[in-house]
């Protein structure tokens, strides 16, 4: 049997709003890890929100933010678009084994 797929939220996200993500992020979340994504498929890399904040600024195609709040882990990813940047966020899926 096959789990469900987590219920995804998305949003396009304005520079304020942006500001405001990092914010909450920062002052309320325990981050697990950072990821961002460049021009290549192969080129993605382990950071921290500040440097995450940087590279979208320059440009990078995307970033992945895991954290817990409130004790959920959450999936976080943050996606170029024509018309700027759209958060996209899930449930962080489980590391256990099915």
């Amino acid at each position: 049997m096959s789990r469900p797929l987590p219920t995804l939220t998305s949003a396009d996200l304005d520079p304020a709003t942006l500001e405001a993500l990092f914010a909450d992020l920062e002052a309320l979340a325990d981050i697990e890890e950072v990821q961002i994504k460049g021009a290549s498929a192969t080129r993605a890399g382990l950071t921290d929100l500040a440097e995450a904040r940087r590279a979208l600024a320059y440009g990078a195609h995307g970033v992945q933010i895991r954290y817990r709040w409130e004790g959920q882990g959450w999936l976080d990813t943050l996606l170029r678009t024509p018309g700027g940047l759209r958060l996209v966020r899930s449930p962080a899926p489980s590391m256990e084994a099915p």
